[in-house]
């Protein structure tokens, strides 16, 4: 067991999320989550600099589909569906030059 990824899903489950994480530290907290039962039902997104979005429009993780996203509901009721919607959304970033950290809210389905 993990004790840091334990105490990050015991924040992820209150209405404050985890503090913010780095991006490296979520993709494996990401991971952690699948094996767990977890999926991530929120990501918001702090950026540090770089990107061509706003933050939390087109980052992150949120709670209502963004328009043409007919799979976005999926995505919360399948924890490795989860993991790699995380994964996708964290290479988007990457892809378009962001640094970023940050927060995440997590339930199981």
């Amino acid at each position: 067991m993990n004790a840091r990824f334990e105490d990050l899903i015991a924040q992820a489950q209150t209405g404050g999320g985890t503090e913010w994480i780095s991006e490296a530290e979520l993709l494996e907290f990401n991971e952690y989550l699948a094996m767990r039962g977890f999926g991530v039902s929120r990501m918001e997104v702090a950026r540090a600099e770089g990107g061509t979005v706003p933050p939390n429009h087109g980052y992150g993780v949120t709670p209502q589909p963004f328009r043409g996203d007919d799979e976005h509901w999926m995505h919360h009721f399948d924890p490795v569906r989860s993991a790699v919607y995380v994964r996708e959304q964290v290479q988007y970033a990457k892809e378009d030059g962001a640094l970023f950290d940050d927060k995440v809210w997590a339930e199981q389905p």
